[in-house]
């Protein structure tokens, strides 16, 4: 319904703006250039020989596209500050590897893009966003110093704000939940030669949010903070390592991996708890780990350790396109 307003309220504009220029052909020449240039200034001009006809066209045509305008920023606030910023000029696509789950639903974000220090993703067409996903370091400024954040739950802070944002129609409020840690963050920034950069993702929820996100994308600028970050490197003189003359480990036995039926595990998930996997997706990703469960949703979790702790990787069995087990 907004974007309806906002297109007809323009469509209104234009259509009686070429009429009040047309009508206005018989006036002084200063008016006409006044209703050329300068239309909704007539609107307040009285008994000055413009059309009234026209004039009601574009007095139409603003209220409507002021009151779509105030529609977009009352349901899709993300949408309306978007676009009020200008980002909407510069969208950054994520590729069909990018993929996750928001409260539950399935989450295809196509659009992503950084908004001050908020790192956005968005899923949605031209007018609407369906589902959005941010990761705002508007209070931790110093997890930017680096190209890799990792957080685990039970890590001390700094934690990143997340904030999960989905529409379920217009005459519905949207829904917010705003979460602050006890999540999973592995999150990289590769810069490339051509000046994009290159950004792999694992955020994982606790299990009552319902959401995880996972998978590579590239964009097609830097952010500033990235600039800023390779510009004080390039100033600080290199480490030079000191090699030193060690004996070679002894060479050790390729493991042998056998390929596991993803119907067979899912059926008897009991033999190979424990057991370590090899999982490939069907956008070429590669997972090693140790099979943790079979969820009640046949989700299958590998727990990877990170240091102390460990990480758990959940896959949609529709997501998996090889699983090998490694022989003992």
């Amino acid at each position: 319904m907004d974007a309806l307003l906002i297109v007809s309220g323009l469509l209104l504009i234009l259509v009686g703006w070429l009429w009040l220029a047309i009508s206005s052909r018989g006036l002084p020449v200063g008016r006409v250039l006044l209703a050329v240039f300068l239309p909704l200034l007539t609107l307040f001009m009285r008994h000055r020989g413009y059309g009234v006809l026209p004039r009601l066209v574009i007095l139409f045509g603003l209220s409507a596209l002021i009151a779509g305008t105030v529609m977009l920023a009352l349901e899709q606030p993300e949408r309306f500050y978007a676009l009020k910023s200008g980002a909407w000029s510069v969208p950054q696509s994520a590729p069909a590897e990018l993929e996750g789950v928001l409260m539950g639903q399935r989450f295809a974000p196509n659009r992503v893009f950084w908004r001050g220090t908020d790192l956005l993703f968005e899923e949605g067409d031209a007018t609407r966003v369906r589902r959005s996903l941010s990761i705002s370091f508007a209070d931790t400024p110093e997890l930017l110093e680096s190209l890799a954040i990792e957080r685990l739950p039970g890590d001390d802070g700094p934690w990143p704000e997340l904030v999960l944002q989905w529409y379920t129609g217009a005459l519905q409020a949207p829904g917010l939940r705003r979460v602050g840690e006890d999540y999973t963050l592995s999150l990289a920034f590769l810069p490339q030669p051509d000046n994009g950069v290159r950004v792999r993702i694992h955020l994982h929820l606790p299990p009552t949010h319902g959401t995880l996100l996972s998978g590579e994308l590239t964009m097609r600028s830097k952010p500033d903070w990235i600039e800023q970050l390779q510009a004080t490197r390039q100033l600080t003189p290199p480490v030079v390592p000191v090699v030193a003359d060690v004996e070679p480990p002894p060479a050790e036995r390729e493991p042998v991996w056998r390929e596991v039926s993803i119907l067979g595990l899912i059926d008897e998930p009991a033999p190979f708890i424990g057991e370590t996997i090899r999982l490939t997706t069907w956008t070429g990703r590669e997972y090693e780990g140790r099979l943790k469960a079979v969820t009640a949703d046949q989700r299958i979790v590998l727990a990877q350790p990170r240091g102390p702790n460990q990480v758990d990787f959940h896959f949609h069995p529709l997501d998996i396109r090889d699983l090998e087990m490694r022989y003992r």
